[in-house]
């Protein structure tokens, strides 16, 4: 037990002694001063907020397979941790179940495209069949109109006049005999005979009695019957031949639409086949992926056959499945969280430094982008605290750099300029506030109160009760 306690002062004793010799706790810097003695001094100090982030990659790209099913067997993979410029083969599928797809369809597309061609020469065809016989069947209605129209106008009436004139000619002749044969017989009551010439005469009379009898039939039954039936018949004629038309164009247009609609379905089913094709080769340009920026490879670890692995060459994926991780590690942001108490001391574009934990020795800046708008608990930790995420835009670019690396960040949020401060370790709190062990002159310290202003992690500025040049304790005092 002795021993035990007698370690215990000398690691006390040596723990005094090394606070004793730390910077600043000589004011004069020459030792003249009691040990844990300050000395309070006006200078100028900076305020820094400082955070822990991780590095992350401002620009990156999950890289999967795009290819329908599990139909993506991997044939090439690029090696991980590979750094790769724009362009680069990342990763190739078998191509020969596209291929073949694309030659089938292409075969399809070529054949449905003469079938559109033969079918569009048909439309062509029978459009300028039914034009042609469109065109004759108008020709026959109007010469069925010519027709009517000339009996109506020209022959009919022209009959009419000819058989008219010849009646007339008839009756004006057997008039006249008629007359030749009265005189004729009162010739012969005179005693003058003529028998011959008055039984020619006689004759004549009967003739053209009877021709004017058959005249008069002729004209009368042309007039009433047969030049009635003539016109009738053109009539006739011309509604058939204008029923014949209409027929003619509505049938034309049934066979054109007919013939169409099959150019439709054929087009249809062409353009099917294009689209089909289209996609055949979208899917077959899928088979290799290409890198869309620079970047480090990265495998991407997930359950792979029942096993939580990296891929390899000669595995199939499914579609949407990640194989690789491309981040562009040429700009590179910090993702980082600061707590609400601090929100007040940030604000968009502010610098920091930065220190990435794997290489101290670097010197990096950083910009302040963004600074999230909800606050949320950290579920790591039992308290009540908030943070708000941030994150911070590295200005430089180091090629060694890599996602998930630790880095701390430190702001200067304020900076006090000649201020009467002390270090933070000789202000102690209580009840009352805050207060310091102020040295007395003749010996033996006073607790006095004193007003705090702004502080970082190594000295606190004092703004009432305590001035340049008076000494203060860094430890507790008995009083």
């Amino acid at each position: 037990m002795s021993k035990n306690i007698t370690k215990i002062y000398m690691l006390c004793v040596f723990l005094l002694l090394l606070f004793a010799l730390l910077p600043g706790c000589n004011a004069s810097g020459e030792g003249d001063l009691e040990p844990l003695l300050v000395e309070a001094k006006r200078r100028d100090f900076s305020i820094d907020l400082n955070i822990i982030g991780v590095l992350d990659a401002e620009k990156s790209h999950m890289i999967s397979s795009g290819i329908e099913g599990a139909n993506g067997k991997i044939i090439y993979l690029i090696k991980d941790g590979e750094r790769v410029e724009k362009g680069t083969v990342l990763v190739r599928f078998d191509r020969a179940l596209f291929e073949k797809e694309v030659a089938e369809l292409e075969s399809q597309v070529e054949s449905y495209g003469a079938a559109v061609n033969a079918a569009q020469q048909v439309v062509a065809f029978e459009k300028n069949q039914v034009k042609r016989e469109i065109v004759s069947a108008r020709y026959a209605e109007n010469i069925a109109r010519l027709e009517l129209q000339r009996l109506q106008q020209g022959d009919g009436p022209l009959k009419l006049s000819v058989l008219k004139e010849e009646k007339e000619k008839v009756e004006l002749e057997l008039k006249r005999y008629q007359s030749f044969l009265v005189e004729l017989e009162s010739f012969q009551e005179k005693g003058f005979e003529n028998p011959s010439e008055i039984s020619s005469t006689r004759e004549k009379v009967a003739a053209y009695t009877r021709e004017l009898a058959s005249v008069k039939k002729r004209y009368e039954t042309y007039q009433k019957h047969v030049l009635p039936a003539l016109l009738e018949s053109g009539r006739a004629k011309v509604q058939n031949a204008s029923m014949l038309l209409q027929q003619t164009e509505q049938g034309g247009k049934y066979k054109v639409a007919k013939v169409k609609a099959s150019l439709l379905q054929v087009k249809g089913v062409l353009q099917t086949k294009k689209t089909a094709l289209a996609k055949a080769k979208f899917k077959l340009a899928q088979t290799e992926i290409k890198a869309p920026f620079s970047g480090i490879v990265i495998h991407y670890k997930t359950f792979r056959n029942g096993e939580k692995r990296k891929p390899r060459e000669g595995d199939s994926v499914f579609m949407n499945q990640p194989i690789l991780y491309l981040p562009d590690v040429s700009r590179m942001i910090i993702k980082t969280k600061a707590r609400e108490v601090d929100l007040h001391k940030i604000r968009l574009g502010q610098q920091g430094r930065i220190v990435v934990d794997a290489y101290p020795d670097s010197k990096l800046s950083g910009e302040l982008t963004f600074i999230g708008s909800l606050a949320t608990a950290d579920d790591a930790r039992e308290s009540f605290e908030k943070y708000f995420q941030v994150i911070f835009k590295v200005n430089e670019e180091d090629r060694r750099l890599r996602p998930g690396m630790t880095c701390r960040i430190s702001i200067q949020v304020d900076y006090v300029k000649d201020a009467v401060s002390i270090p933070v370790q000789a202000v102690f709190e209580d009840d009352q506030g805050s207060f310091c062990y102020v040295k007395k002159n003749w010996g033996g310290f006073e607790k006095r109160a004193v007003t705090v202003g702004r502080q970082n992690i190594e000295f606190a500025e004092i703004t009432e009760g305590l001035e340049a040049g008076e000494q203060v304790s860094m430890t507790r005092q008995e009083m």
